[in-house]
């Protein structure tokens, strides 16, 4: 508000950054408590990456959630040349009912006994 006061952005630009601030305010605590309970879950399964085969392990990135229901979340991944839709990955309901289609969230993925999980979490990022 402040900038466009000064002529510094336009009226506009201001409205656009208020409402983007209102949404970080409501999304980020939402996102770091979602990160956090999903960084417990896959700490408590304990699982080393390197005894997981190729085909079973998929690296630390940046996985967007595709679609959410309790307890389970279907993520977007690159393989084989193009984008895919993995799931469901079980999760802590505590998670699912924080997270939101679209957002980011950094981790690593491994198939153990025929299902995704979540087994290294880094952090959330809202849209």
């Amino acid at each position: 508000k402040w900038l466009a006061e000064k002529g510094y952005i336009s009226q506009q630009a201001a409205r656009e950054g208020a409402e983007e601030g209102a949404g970080a305010a409501r999304d980020l605590p939402k996102a770091e408590r979602a990160a956090q309970i999903l960084f417990d879950a896959a700490d408590k399964m304990a699982v080393e990456p390197d005894a997981l085969s190729d085909e079973d392990y998929l690296d630390f990135d940046h996985y967007t959630v595709a679609r959410i229901e309790p307890g389970k979340l279907w993520i977007e991944i690159f393989a084989g040349g193009r984008e895919q839709i993995l799931g469901p990955v079980p999760v802590p309901d505590k998670a699912t009912a924080l997270l939101r289609p679209g957002w980011d969230i950094s981790c690593s993925l491994g198939r153990i006994r025929g299902k995704w999980r979540i087994i290294e979490m880094g952090n959330v990022y809202p849209e």
